[in-house]
């Protein structure tokens, strides 16, 4: 159902080399770092200043020069986008204050197609985010997509040849090897091929901790007057043994303090092992996505978008179970320790999406019109296992930890919940005086299904649900270089399954489905070389609470209200930067509790905000620069307060050219300052410790 970055252009294009150069290169600002060429679902390649919503485009440049290597590269990155932070977990982020996961995300425009674990960057030619919850975008999901859709685009062959090797060393000794290839062949290079691969093996800045990754990715397309095709199609390795740990701060029923001071420990220096040597994660993915769109005429155009993901993950322990509990003492004091009941888990999933629609462009004279019809169909089957307790044990946050090694012995996944959407959407986008007025009407239609299952494959809980999401938007362009904004999107809560392994009476149940709706204003001005975009907004979604007897369940509603701004481009010309901040109130109404109207999300800080730089000394050298801000916020239903947290990274990339070869060389050091800090997670209790100052240097080598 989703269109996708390589659709057939309009009617009067029919010139093959415009269709095969990546036109985000054309689009390109801030130094390479950001692109005007936006690429959501259903609204195809389209301009910044003409969508009606706030909209970011992260470039592989921005990847290579700013994101940390190791387990948080992809996820790190997305912080430089005022909608997005960083939580407690290497593949969750915060987007607009709703806890989003990996698999919540898009790839290539296909919903659900990206793992909860590591995959890598290398593959990934531009990140698209925009802000709040659309299923009339993005298409039929699975998952409960809220606060915003993020999609990653694969690398696409370029018209010229193209081979690099890297080589990326990080201090503690972790070695990452790379090759990038693409080709184009065929008559007027109509055929394309690209191909990225990465081993990866050592440790990582937490003592103990260690990373062992494999990927390859092939990206094939096909590019005609009357056609474009691609596929991609993934396979990705990972194994992480140790590292750092998220920390609980209040009992299982969410309501009982553990201290009865209002203040956290001191943060742990990052360095600092907090799970045993024996603890790991093992992890298989494997994805594949076709996108294919053929001309009908001059004005109707077919297309087709399939995927399928499976991720099988045999071995869990350095996952949720590892949460550990702060033991305070008597008098509200901490001396370091915690407590921690190991259990060994496995799970395993599989995604599949299928979708097709016509889409359809007239020239009325007074309106142009483009019409869009689609059907499609997303499914997820969840493994999970009943997960074996592997011991007690007690440790202490200010120092290396590890304990003797249990039976570890493998446990077997079995059928956990199935989650099968099928919608049809109707969309229709309406330019006016010379596209100076564009209005956005669509309507998501769906069906939904969910089942939860027992240990013995029977039926524990099931939802059926059916719904229709709207989407209004407007764009008013006073200039080319000034348009404002306007917009109303809805999405559904599917029958999310309440969590297990926290003690809840009713883990493994199905929530009813239920509605998001969302409302977005905003400015977006291009002048000279910088960019700005303000956007303001209001969602409301179902609250969850848990009650005195331990169940987890909807009360009230939970609102959240935010202002973003974001400015990008280049100052003279040796300056590129990339600037935003983010404001978000996330607060509880209509609570049957009513102590908890009017409070604060735990969690959720009101602030965040990044600055990246890159000064370009000469020709060939580049100092980079980042400086990344989270603002206080409070856990335990306003009992603690996680203070603020900066980072500050500081590096340098040198090209130069050996013998008769190009390489360039960088260096980057991460969270210069060696700050010590704590993160949150949204809506929810937990903590965890920041990473530890960290250095990475790399050669690129181009063939």
């Amino acid at each position: 159902m989703v269109d996708n970055n390589w659709g057939v252009q309009a009617a009067d294009t029919s010139v093959l080399e415009e269709v095969i150069v990546n036109a985000d290169k054309d689009k390109a600002y801030a130094g390479g770092y950001l692109s005007q060429n936006t690429s959501l679902g259903m609204l195809r390649n389209k301009d910044m200043m003409e969508l009606p919503a706030a909209t970011m485009t992260i470039t592989d440049q921005s990847i290579k020069d700013f994101a940390i290597s190791g387990n948080n590269e992809v996820m790190d990155i997305l912080s430089l986008n005022p909608s997005i932070r960083r939580t407690t977990s290497p593949n969750v982020v915060s987007v607009r204050g709703k806890y989003t996961t990996a698999s919540q995300m898009s790839v290539n425009n296909i919903p659900g197609m990206y793992s909860n674990f590591t995959m890598g960057t290398n593959f990934i030619g531009n990140i698209d985010v925009l802000g709040g919850p659309s299923l009339v975008y993005s298409g039929s999901t699975t998952q409960n997509v809220i606060g915003g859709t993020v999609n990653y685009r694969s690398k696409v062959a370029e018209k010229e040849p193209l081979t690099t090797a890297n080589v990326k060393y990080t201090s503690t000794g972790n070695l990452q090897e790379s090759v990038d290839m693409s080709r184009r062949f065929g008559k007027d290079g109509a055929w394309g091929i690209r191909i990225n691969a990465l081993t990866g093996d050592g440790n990582l800045a937490t003592h103990g901790e260690k990373l062992k990754n494999r990927n390859i990715f092939v990206n094939l397309d096909h590019q005609s007057v009357d056609s474009s095709t691609n596929l991609l199609m993934g396979y990705a390795r990972s194994l992480h043994k140790g590292g750092n740990s998220i920390f609980q701060t209040v009992s299982s029923s969410e309501t009982k303090p553990l201290s009865k001071m209002p203040f956290l420990p001191t943060a742990p220096d990052g360095k600092h092992n907090l799970n045993p040597s024996w603890a790991y994660t093992e992890s298989k993915t494997w994805l594949m996505t076709l996108n294919h769109d053929q001309k009908l005429n001059d004005h109707w155009t077919a297309f087709l978008n399939a995927g399928i993901m499976r991720n099988d993950t045999p071995v869990n322990i350095s996952g949720s179970s590892m949460t550990g509990i702060l033991q305070f003492n008597p008098d509200g004091s901490f001396g370091g320790t915690f407590k921690r009941v190991l259990n060994i888990g496995a799970s395993g999933s599989t995604a599949r999406y299928i979708g097709t629609g016509l889409r359809s462009e007239y020239d009325f004279g007074f309106m142009k019109n483009e019409f869009l019809f689609a059907v499609d169909r997303n499914s997820a089957v969840n493994r999970t296992a009943s997960s074996r307790k592997l011991g007690t044990y007690i440790g202490n946050l200010y120092q290396d930890n590890d304990w003797a090694a249990p039976d570890l012995t493998k446990v077997s996944t079995r059928l956990g919940s199935k989650f099968t959407t099928k919608g049809y959407t109707l969309m229709d986008t309406m330019k006016f005086m010379d596209d100076k007025l564009i209005v956005n009407a669509g309507l998501h239609h769906h069906s939904y299904q969910s089942r939860s299952y027992n240990a013995n494959g029977t039926i524990k809980d099931e939802k059926d649900y059916d719904g229709n999401c709207p989407t209004y938007g407007i764009v008013y362009r006073f200039t080319p270089s000034l348009s404002v904004y306007a917009n109303h999107t809805e999405t559904f809560l599917g029958g999310t399954v309440v969590p297990t392994g926290k003690g809840y009476k009713n883990e493994g149940d199905l929530l009813d489905p239920a509605k998001t709706k969302s409302n977005e204003f905003g400015i977006k001005l291009k002048k000279g070389k910088l960019t700005h975009t303000l956007a303001m907004y209001e969602t409301k979604e179902p609250g969850t609470v848990t009650t005195s007897d331990n169940y987890y369940k909807y009360d009230g509603e939970t609102k959240y209200k935010g202002i973003e701004w974001t400015t990008a481009g280049t100052i003279g010309d040796k300056l590129d930067f990339i600037a935003s901040i983010g404001f978000n109130r996330y607060i509880w109404t209509r609570n049957s509790n009513p102590k908890l109207n009017g409070m604060t999300a735990d969690g959720i800080p009101k602030w965040n905000g990044n600055l990246a730089l890159a000064y370009h000394a000469t020709d060939d050298l580049t100092v980079l620069g980042r400086a990344s801000y989270i603002g206080k916020s409070h856990i335990g239903h306003g009992t603690y307060t996680v203070p603020q947290y900066y980072r500050f990274d500081l590096g340098f990339k040198y090209e130069s050219v050996m013998g008769h070869t190009p390489v360039t060389w960088s260096a980057m050091c991460y969270n210069v300052t060696n700050k010590k800090g704590w993160y949150s997670a949204d809506q929810g209790n937990q903590i965890l410790a920041a990473d530890p100052r960290t250095f990475v240097v790399s050669a690129e080598i181009k063939f």
